[in-house]
This record gives C-alpha cells, sequence and structure tokens, in this order.
C-alpha cells in the first residue's frame, strides 16, 4: 500500500493536536474537579441553570465559528 508524499506530515500533525489537546484538557480538568468536590461556601463549582436564549446564543457563535474556520481554505 503506497503512502501520497503529503499524507505523513498531515497525519502527525494531526495526532500531535490530539495529544495535545487531551493533555491540556486533563491538565485543566483535574484541578477543576478537585475544587469542585469540597463545597465550599459560595465558591463551589455548582452547575446553575442555563436560559434557552444563552444556549442558542452560544449554539449560533460556534456554528459561525465552524463556518468560518471551514472557509479558510476556499478562495473566491
Amino acid at each position: 500500500m503506497e503512502q501520497k508524499e503529503g499524507a505523513n506530515w498531515k497525519t502527525q500533525l494531526m495526532l500531535f493536536g490530539v495529544v495535545a489537546g487531551a493533555l491540556v484538557g486533563a491538565g485543566r480538568g483535574i484541578p477543576i474537579c478537585a475544587l469542585g468536590g469540597n463545597g465550599a461556601g459560595r465558591h463551589s463549582l455548582a452547575p446553575r441553570p442555563v436560559k434557552p436564549v444563552a444556549a442558542v446564543s452560544v449554539g449560533l457563535s460556534v456554528l459561525g465559528l465552524l463556518r468560518q474556520i471551514a472557509g479558510l481554505g476556499l478562495e473566491d
């Protein structure tokens, strides 16, 4: 099975991104979970209810951001 010339660096870059993202996520998630378990007064990390308007606003913002990222390589 032949491998394309440009596929090797793309695969390595993708794997690097996956590993880096996992390490950053774990590095930030562990301290947050440790803080949330103590229940220390008003600074505890208990979830608050989200209003539907805020959820729709965030969802549309994320979709717009993804659309802009997808269009980066396209030329008019």
